[in-house]
C-alpha cells in the first residue's frame, strides 16, 4: 500500500526539519559554543557508537576512539566550516579513526586489508520492510541467516543505506568508493535477499503440501 500524500509530506518535512536542526548545531559548534557541541555530540553518540560496534565488534574499543574522536573534534572546528551533511561527515571521519587507531595498535599489517577483514555485523531496518507476516520471530531468523550470507561490504552498505538512510554518493563517500560501486553494493545485496527470501518461502509452501 502506498503512502498517502500527506505522510510522504510529512515525512520529506521531517528530514529537512532534521537536517536544518544538525546544521544549526553545526554551525553553533564550529563557532565555538559548548552547548551546541554538547548537543551535538548527545544526539550523534548512539548513531556513531552502533556503527562503530558494527564495524569492529568491540564496544569498549569503539566507546574508547568515540571519546578521542569527539575530544579531537573540538580542537578541529576551526577547520570544520564547510560541512555538507553533518551525519555523513561524522560516519566518515570516525570510520577514519576507528581505521587508524586499529592500525597502531597493530590489528592489521595493510590498511588495505582493513575493509575486507572487518566483520560488519549488523541489524537492519530493511528487516521492517522485508517482514509482514504472523511469524516474524521464524522470519527474522531466516533473514538474519540471509544477511549473514552478504559480504561484510554489502552488509556495511545496505546498513547506511537503510538504517542511516544515506543516498549513493554519501554511501561512497564514508566507504571510499565510487558512487556506481556503491549503487551495486546495494543492488546485489537487495537481489540476493529477495531471491533468498522468495526461495525459502518455496521451501516453506512445499513443507506443507
Amino acid at each position: 500500500m502506498q503512502s498517502s500524500p500527506d505522510i510522504d509530506d510529512r515525512e520529506s518535512n521531517d528530514a529537512d526539519s532534521d537536517l536544518e536542526s544538525d546544521a544549526a548545531l553545526w554551525q553553533g559548534f564550529y563557532q565555538g559554543d559548548a552547548d551546541s557541541f554538547e548537543a551535538l555530540a548527545t544526539h550523534f553518540y548512539p548513531v556513531l557508537l552502533r556503527y562503530g560496534v558494527r564495524l569492529v565488534r568491540d564496544k569498549d574499543f569503539a566507546h574508547d576512539c568515540l571519546q578521542d574522536f569527539f575530544i579531537d573534534l573540538w580542537g578541529r572546528r576551526a577547520r570544520l566550516e564547510n560541512i555538507r551533511s553533518v551525519r555523513t561527515y561524522l560516519l566518515l571521519s570516525y570510520r577514519r579513526r576507528l581505521f587508524r587507531e586499529m592500525q597502531s595498535n597493530g590489528w592489521y599489517k595493510f590498511a588495505s586489508e582493513l575493509d575486507e577483514n572487518l566483520e560488519f555485523d549488523g541489524q537492519f531496518s530493511i528487516e521492517i520492510q522485508l517482514i509482514e507476516s504472523e511469524t516474524k520471530d521464524e522470519n527474522l531468523k531466516k533473514l538474519h541467516h540471509h544477511l549473514s550470507l552478504l559480504t561484510k561490504r554489502q552488509r556495511e552498505a545496505i546498513y547506511l543505506r537503510f538504517n542511516q538512510e544515506l543516498n549513493y554518493d554519501e554511501i561512497a563517500a564514508i566507504m571510499s568508493i565510487n558512487h556506481q560501486s556503491a549503487v551495486n553494493l546495494v543492488y546485489e545485496a537487495l537481489k540476493f535477499l529477495r531471491k533468498a527470501w522468495f526461495q525459502a518461502l518455496l521451501v516453506s509452501f512445499f513443507t506443507l503440501l
